[in-house]
């Protein structure tokens, strides 16, 4: 039988654990987003490497992923935007009144699941004409698959965008692991459709691979926000509906939704490029995505969701602003310190990296030659695809939606320009490449931007250090690229897969050594700040 005190002991664990997986701070939000995203990241590469031994880069898996592209990206498009903004909107209004607060997602998710619908059946009846829009260079088979793939995926568009406005509802209450966790195991039951079912329905497997998993995401997110824990999804009286406070939301909706489209609509002048070139560029440039976003999906995206709770309280404190500006200033100097070197890696090991997760079965080593140049040219932009979503956030914690929309109309122009001249000289490569450029101008006019916010003349301390730290960080990163060059060397002969995966790990590690040594020698707060979270733990798990 156990004490007293160790039922007490028991009790207060489970307690902590349970308000762990409810309740996060920023850092503990960043680890565990980060953690739990690793595991998805495994499990998706799972994936990658059963679709890329089945169906390798061929024409098929060109049309399956323009097929899924339509519902995903023109529904996906609503998802992403009403996850940002649910976040701001609602700790605006629950400051005020949380019990109004409720009353009114719950009228908003009403009104907006009945839009999305209807948009959803026009998705279906129309899918012919977007997937020929989307790729104007598929005929026969292609386009037939594209179009059946389209219609099957509309019911998994439908609850992406219903998951993304549940989830930014859960990461405003603090809760980020729960949304995550689903998603993992979404991402196993993917993996389990196509082994199990691809011998014998082909592609359309993975239709009903993302189909299950879309329901896994939605389904368990509806059950938790309807309970007394969170208590939404309760009140839908339609008698009393406060249409000022629905059409406000819609009115700062519409203009991210456009940004969040504008951001798609890159994807679609990409791929809509690529459908011109021969068979197999839209899925190299797809798989090249697996490779050059793992640093983003592991180590950027787990902070700039875990931060975007805490910049919105701040935007609508309104007194804090030297203090927001100082820890905006951090954020983009941590997430330099860890991709900058990451994306000099990714540069110089791209094709072993790339033969490594996908050359097998009927992914063979021309595919890997096009898809590692494309990783190559994704790579360059790689620091700016992981700051620019964070300097967008800072604009929507303060409710503007229109900048962004603006800057990234004219990221589309330009990487149209950029996706037609390169992409004649370098193929899918130069798709990549024009994206590198793009998004790096697009950083560029955020950061100007944002002084508006953050003015120095009245600080009584200075700003945070930033242009220092990074050139520190380029400096420190110089040693990780000639261990990678000289790596390669190594590395290039080998094909059997155990000891590719041996001397990559091992030129990584020894790279990873150096940077950290580098770090602790030029005194970067980056490495300072991981060193310290680790020291914390630690003194965490030796109390107990």
């Amino acid at each position: 039988m156990l004490s007293e005190n160790d039922q007490k002991t028991n009790t207060s664990r489970r307690s902590s654990l349970i308000h762990l997986l409810h309740n996060q701070s920023v850092a503990q939000a960043a680890v565990l987003i980060a953690v739990v995203t690793f595991l998805s990241k495994f499990v998706g590469f799972a994936r990658e490497v059963v679709i890329a031994r089945q169906f390798g880069a061929t024409g098929q898996t060109d049309a399956f992923l323009i097929g899924m592209m339509v519902p995903s990206l023109v529904l996906g498009l609503f998802a992403g935007g009403l996850g940002i903004l649910i976040v701001p909107w609602y700790l605006g209004h629950k400051r005020e009144d949380p019990e109004r607060a409720r009353l009114l997602v719950d009228q908003v998710t009403l009104v907006w699941g009945i839009v999305f619908a209807l948009v959803c059946v026009g998705v279906w009846v129309f899918a012919p004409q977007l997937v020929h829009i989307f790729a104007s260079g598929f005929e026969g088979a292609r386009y037939t698959l594209a179009v059946q793939v389209t219609r099957l995926l509309v019911p998994m568009g439908f609850m992406l965008i219903m998951t993304g406005l549940f989830t930014g509802l859960l990461q405003a209450e603090s809760s980020f692991l729960v949304a995550l966790l689903w998603t993992l195991v979404g991402n196993v039951a993917l993996v389990a459709c196509l082994l199990a079912f691809s011998s014998r329905m082909g592609i359309r497997a993975w239709t009903l691979g993302q189909t299950a998993m879309a329901v896994i995401d939605f389904v368990p997110l509806v059950i938790l926000l309807a309970s007394k824990r969170y208590g939404f999804l309760k009140r839908f009286d339609v008698r009393h509906m406060d249409w000022p406070a629905i059409l406000q939301f819609a009115a700062l909706l519409m203009p991210l939704v456009l940004a969040g489209g504008v951001g798609s609509l890159n994807v679609m002048v990409d791929r809509w490029v690529a459908s011109r070139l021969p068979e197999g560029a839209i899925a190299a440039l797809d798989f090249a995505g697996r490779v050059w976003t793992i640093p983003i999906t592991l180590l950027a995206s787990p902070i700039a969701i875990a931060v975007f709770p805490s910049f919105s309280s701040m935007a609508v404190d309104g007194s804090v602003l030297h203090a927001m500006d100082d820890k905006v200033r951090r954020t983009v100097a941590f997430l330099a310190y860890i991709v900058i070197p990451s994306s000099i890696g990714i540069v110089v090991l791209a094709t072993p990296i790339t033969r490594l997760l996908f050359q097998r079965g009927a992914f063979d080593a021309t595919a890997t030659a096009i898809t590692a140049s494309c990783v190559q040219m994704y790579a360059l932009g790689l620091v700016f695809q992981a700051i620019a979503p964070v300097l967008a956030m800072v604009f929507y914690a303060f409710k503007n939606t229109v900048t962004p929309l603006l800057i990234g109309l004219g990221i589309v122009g330009a990487n149209m320009a950029g996706n037609i001249i390169l992409s004649r000289y370098l193929g899918a490569a130069g798709i990549a490449l024009a994206t590198s450029i793009t998004v790096t101008l697009g950083t560029a006019i955020y950061a100007l931007l944002l002084r508006r916010y953050f003015r120095t003349e009245n600080r009584a301390t200075p700003t945070y250090p930033l242009w220092t730290q990074m050139l520190r960080t380029l400096l420190a990163t110089v040693p990780v690229g000639l261990i990678a060059w000289l790596g390669l060397r190594w590395i290039s002969p080998i094909t059997a897969f155990i000891p590719l995966v041996i001397r990559t790990m091992a030129v990584c590690i020894v790279a990873a050594l150096a940077y950290v040594v580098c770090s602790i020698a030029l005194h970067l707060d980056g490495w300072q700040t991981i060193q310290s979270r680790f020291t914390g733990l630690a003194h965490r798990l030796r109390g107990r």
